[in-house]
């Protein structure tokens, strides 16, 4: 330390702490405030039950975003509820969730950001036969499922049974997972369990098969979204799940909400685009309940809109993303990253360096000349031989001084050192040649 530090390299060494200093600031403040920090190349993402929709989506998008660079950590949670919360306290980047959910969460700092709306999820309502949900009977305990606590499924179905008139608090209410509550169901300990989940549910579809059971058609649709807004009507066909064992085998009408995709407020742009490229590849084309070209939408979104994207879904993706793969993208704007502090900070440095050498080393020709008037001023009014001694003994050593400290100059400054060595030598030869008369006048 003491080396880096010496009065000789004090001054070099602290400019160099300030220019890297400077450097860092001015890509930290770039990274911030200009909105082209290179995207990450891991994220999280909370999907769902294991072996659900959402976990299956969750690995779809997983395997899509790896082959763009991106690495996926996938966590499977309670639901959408559970969801919002991880995001909120920064466990995961990205999640899906279920429209109409976010109101039970608190996000006071807005934290969660709606990226897009990608796929009808319709909530399905089964019963045992000869029950009906608009009856009111009082149920038995433990035998009505409202799925898994932190569930989308559970904070739907709470407000759709409150509506109803009933008591969410009461001995029937149960929250179970998917998985048993079917198993349940089919085995009769349920009489009523709520899903809310793609027909591609295999689990739907056998629920569907078994005739102790019947999913519940909403007669009075209209009533109920508008009281809710964040469900939609959806209305299956006879026959359109399976035509050949006619499955519904009616006209049925659920309610539906939207399953978004929703990300952290300071989730990227660039990964914001990529992500909806993906949901576009994978939720674009449609399906038996989703016209193609419907999703990703912003409708349906009752989460603060994400600003990216909401300008991609409005007006399309970046110049950058449109040209450039996400691997390449990354290294470009890390690349900008970094011209920005040496445009910013090098270049002019380097353009006033020169002057800076300058200053130096006029600043160092001061002192010594300061010092070398200093010890002429000695000379000068020396009376006797001894003072006139002890000035040219501090003159010698301080040409000695500059000596050492010439060794260490660039050669455009050897010629300043030799013009003081002159000026120290005309002092020099002036003192001894002063003394040589006193000492002669002693001697006499």
């Amino acid at each position: 330390m003491p080396r880096f530090w010496s009065p000789d390299t004090r001054f070099r060494t602290f400019a160099w702490i300030v220019v890297i200093a400077l450097t860092v600031l001015l890509g930290a403040v770039s990274a911030r405030w200009l909105g082209d920090a290179p995207p990450p190349n891991k994220i999280v993402m909370a999907t769902g039950q294991a072996g659900g929709v959402y976990d299956s989506f969750g690995r779809e998008y997983a395997k899509r975003l790896s082959t763009q660079g991106l690495r996926v950590e996938l966590v499977n949670t309670a639901g959408s509820v559970d969801n919002f919360r991880r995001i909120i306290a920064g466990k995961v980047d990205i999640a899906f969730a279920q429209s109409g959910t976010y109101q039970v969460v608190t996000d006071l700092e807005h934290k969660v950001s709606g990226l897009a709306a990608i796929y009808y999820e319709p909530l399905w309502i089964f019963v045992r036969r000869g029950i009906r949900i608009e009856d009111k009977i009082p149920y038995r305990p433990g035998t009505v499922s409202l799925g898994p606590k932190g569930s989308g499924t559970e904070a739907v179905a709470k407000d759709i049974l409150a509506e109803e008139g009933y008591d969410v608090a009461s001995p029937a209410i149960v929250n179970l997972p998917s998985v048993d509550a079917r198993r349940e169901l089919i085995a009769g300990k349920l009489d009523v369990a709520f899903f809310v989940t793609s027909y591609r549910d295999p689990g739907i579809i056998e629920l569907m098969r078994h005739k102790d059971l019947r999913l519940t058609s909403f007669r009075r649709e209209v009533a109920y979204t508008r009281k809710f807004r964040g469900l939609t009507p959806v209305k299956i066909p006879e026959g359109l799940l399976d035509l050949k064992d006619n499955i519904p085998a009616e006209n049925i009408t659920l309610l539906s909400p939207s399953a978004l995709l929703v990300a952290r407020d300071t989730i990227n742009p660039r990964l914001v685009e990529l992500l909806l490229k993906v949901a576009q590849a994978v939720h674009g084309p449609g399906d038996l309940l989703d016209p193609p070209l419907k999703f990703p939408s912003l409708e349906g979104v009752d989460v603060p809109i994400n600003e990216a994207a909401e300008t991609y879904l409005t007006s399309g993706e970046s110049f950058l993303s449109r040209n450039l793969p996400y691997r390449a993208l990354r290294w470009v704007l890390l690349l900008k990253l970094l011209l920005l502090p040496l445009l910013a900070v090098w270049l002019p440095l380097l353009r006033l360096a020169p002057l800076i050498a300058s200053w130096r080393k006029g600043r160092w020709l001061k002192r010594y000349y300061a010092r070398l008037r200093d010890v002429e001023g000695k000379l000068a009014t020396a009376r006797w031989p001894n003072e006139l001694r002890d000035g040219i003994n501090e003159l010698e050593s301080l040409r000695g001084e500059v000596q050492a400290v010439s060794r260490k100059l660039p050669l455009q400054q050897q010629q300043d050192i030799y013009h003081w060595r002159l000026h120290v030598q005309l002092i020099l030869n002036e003192a001894l040649e002063r003394l040589g008369r006193m000492e002669a006048a002693t001697v006499r």
